[in-house]
């Protein structure tokens, strides 16, 4: 598919992600006695039908600035193709269907020249391993995935790769098991082609995220660095990340940038702000804007990622972000009652949740924080985020403390060419503050038009109207 066709099925599909909000949240006011008080100017017929049905303005989406080979993490899977031969790459078929088969990578347009190469060279090898690739459906063999990770902005030689090969071990003995991966490790000491910057770790037992199998037997997990050294860097904004095997970082570097380049923009920061970066990963967007701000918190419940994100505050000499391994449900209400007055005045709050989006108690920790006055949520599914917004915005109730807020803007950002995903990312309002800022507006447009009549009984929908022109 052309990439502007592509481009156009995904502004497609956040538009109409968007427009079930205010289907969700007439829904949610069925269960409500006082359902008068879910009628919302912003949410006013005659304001989605200016919009075409949208609860706010979406702008167009941004393109990604490569398009092809740009993702700096695949996962790929080891075991059979169709006729029977060992394959690294991607499963064509399911668990659930019985049929555990892998086509090869090549051709696949998001992966790198360098991952292709890594993933030839492994799948030579273990085609000559007397060890069987694991089957997910019988739930033997030895190989079982290889996870690549790789730099993209580099100015002083060839990318770095880090490889991580997955082995299920137990049962096996241990001369056999360190015979294959000293000849593997054997095998990544020749140059590869394109070059790269070469490190390798093998982890015993299943992948982060993948099922393990009841039947399958116990053994001792972990990650083990057989060359070069266990986590490669990479440069965003003109500062150094250090990123590990397992820590989250945005799969398509140049994307990262636009991303961060744009919250940037968006978030009106100064030198009192506090920003609370929630799922916050190795650390990235609340770095990228530690030198703007007087104090960054950033909350993770991966503890390898919050380790990554304190090395890359200290090997980017920044010394106002502090990282809380814990769930995000648990830790937010925590933070947000120890700050003092004067930093929740200065408040700003950006969160990156998973693809499931954020947890309710997340939700109604930052509702019921009065100074909190607006908030930018990037999501990377956006009925997920629909979803949320529904408790952002829905009226004030003993469970939703706190003013509501208002979707005021929405962009989506291209960051998966050649895939169904779309980045998105929105700005939340409390109603009040939106409230003070339209008739602001619509004072000033009267004005301008010489005073006329009925000033005194403002129309919402005029004022949004005019707002939107000024803006």
């Amino acid at each position: 598919l052309e990439y502007a066709a592509q481009l156009e099925q995904k502004q497609h599909f956040v538009e109409k992600a968007l427009r079930r909000l205010p289907r969700e949240m007439q829904v949610a006011a069925r269960s409500d006695t006082q359902r008068e008080r879910w009628r919302m100017p912003w949410l006013s017929q005659e304001r989605l039908n200016q919009r075409h049905g949208l609860p706010c303005p979406v702008a167009p989406v941004l393109p990604a600035a490569a398009t092809h080979g740009y993702r700096n993490k695949c996962e790929f899977t080891i075991g059979r193709d169709e006729i029977g031969s060992v394959a690294v790459g991607f499963t064509l078929g399911t668990v659930r269907e019985r049929k555990h088969v892998v086509g090869r990578a090549d051709g696949v347009p998001t992966v790198s020249a360098e991952m292709l190469a890594a993933a030839r060279r492994a799948q030579a090898v273990l085609a000559e391993s007397p060890l069987p690739p694991y089957d997910k459906v019988s739930h033997e063999g030895f190989w079982r995935a290889m996870l690549a990770r790789q730099s993209f902005a580099h100015a002083d030689g060839p990318p770095e790769l880090l490889l991580c090969v997955a082995v299920q071990a137990a049962g096996l003995p241990e001369e056999q098991v360190a015979s294959e991966l000293a000849r593997l490790r054997e095998a990544f000491v020749a140059p590869l082609d394109p070059p790269v910057r070469l490190s390798l770790a093998v982890r015993r037992g299943a992948p982060p995220g993948e099922y393990k199998h009841a039947g399958e037997p116990a053994e001792a997990e972990g990650v083990e660095t057989v060359l070069g050294r266990e986590y490669i860097e990479e440069t965003l904004l003109g500062l150094s990340f250090r990123i590990s095997p397992d820590a989250f970082f945005q799969v398509n570097t140049l994307g990262a940038e636009s991303l961060l380049t744009l919250l940037r923009a968006q978030c009106s920061l100064g030198p009192d702000s506090v920003l609370l970066d929630v799922c916050c990963g190795t650390g990235t967007i609340g770095l990228a804007m530690a030198r703007s701000v007087k104090r960054v918190i950033g909350i993770e419940s991966n503890a390898q990622a919050v380790a990554d994100a304190a090395a890359n505050a200290a090997r980017n000499g920044i010394t106002n972000a502090e990282f809380i391994c814990a769930k995000a449900e648990q830790a937010t209400r925590q933070v947000l009652e120890r700050l003092t007055p004067s930093e929740l005045d200065s408040l700003v709050a950006i969160v990156d949740p998973p693809r499931a989006g954020l947890h309710p108690d997340v939700v109604k920790a930052l509702r019921r924080c009065a100074p909190l006055r607006s908030l930018l949520f990037v999501a990377c599914h956006a009925p997920a985020f629909v979803t949320n917004a529904v408790s952002f915005c829905r009226p004030t109730s003993p469970s939703f403390a706190g003013v509501p807020f208002e979707l005021v803007q929405a962009w989506p950002i291209d960051l998966f060419p050649h895939t169904p995903h779309c980045e998105l990312v929105t700005l939340l309002e409390r109603s009040d503050l939106v409230a003070e800022r339209e008739a602001a507006q619509a004072k000033r447009s009267r004005a301008g038009a010489g005073g006329e009549e009925g000033g005194d009984e403002w129309d919402w929908e005029e004022g949004e109207e005019e707002g939107e022109e000024e803006e």
